[in-house]
């Protein structure tokens, strides 16, 4: 048996792999359910949390996350009923500070989908936002300046009262960011297509779908597509707010 030995750990990074996942609970979802941590605050600095989880039919939450935060469903595979919508694989939600949240697998099938959660930074000139619900095919990717770099951005991302953006990045095979970024917002990566190459702090690190990546605040960072095939991430950033 081959070991993927790819799963890394580095000053301000780290790279998760599926042989890597530990499968961890959380008192509101059922025994049957596969949660991993992909990263919570109780990796130092980081500031939201991540999370795999796949259901069973018609598993999911016995009752609603804590209204406390704000949350982020995407759907990987499967269908996913909340308390206000269906989301289809592809599709996505957002529930802000103080709503609340649960989400259960349609019975027809099992389901698989990144939940996000983290504490609303609020700003005194700007009002909380209000739920979102969308699916990834709602609108055409964009055209980037950098050739064969395409983006969905799935929350409106010039709307100061998001504390954070989600995006879609797509590359076309062959595809690289244009430079080495090194900035302040503190990313979350999950690998939903291909594979390429990511540089982290001067390290090339092969990345594959379904890998996960934390990126710190000034973390350099870039990426190359390397497969035959297109290369997508889905991208967490903190955005609109100074960390104070």
């Amino acid at each position: 048996m081959t070991t993927d030995l790819r799963g890394r750990r580095g000053r301000g990074w780290t790279l998760l792999t599926p042989s890597n996942q530990y499968v961890s609970r959380l008192p509101h979802l059922a025994a049957a359910t596969r949660l991993v941590k992909l990263v919570t605050p109780r990796f130092a600095g980081a500031r939201f949390g991540q999370y795999l989880i796949d259901l069973p039919p018609g598993a999911g939450t016995s009752e609603p996350c804590d209204a406390s935060f704000e949350d982020f469903l995407y759907v990987l595979d499967g269908i996913v009923e909340t308390d206000t919508a269906t989301i289809t694989a592809g599709g996505f939600a957002y529930s802000p500070e103080g709503m609340g949240l649960d989400f259960t697998a349609s019975a027809s099938g099992a389901a698989r989908l990144l939940w996000l959660k983290r504490r609303y930074e609020a700003w005194s000139v700007v009002p909380v936002p209000g739920p979102v619900t969308g699916h990834r095919d709602d609108a055409p990717f964009e055209a980037l300046p950098v050739p064969g770099l395409t983006r969905r951005e799935l929350l409106a991302p010039l709307d100061p009262a998001f504390d954070f953006a989600m995006s879609l990045l797509r590359f076309a095979p062959g595809a690289a960011l244009d430079r080495v970024e090194i900035h302040d917002e503190e990313h979350g990566l999950y690998m939903t297509e291909g594979e390429g190459l990511y540089h982290l702090d001067g390290e090339w690190l092969e990345v594959r779908a379904g890998d996960f990546v934390h990126m710190a605040p000034y973390c350099p960072q870039s990426f190359v597509a390397t497969g035959a095939g297109p290369a997508e991430y889905l991208l967490y950033k903190d955005t609109w707010r100074d960390g104070f």
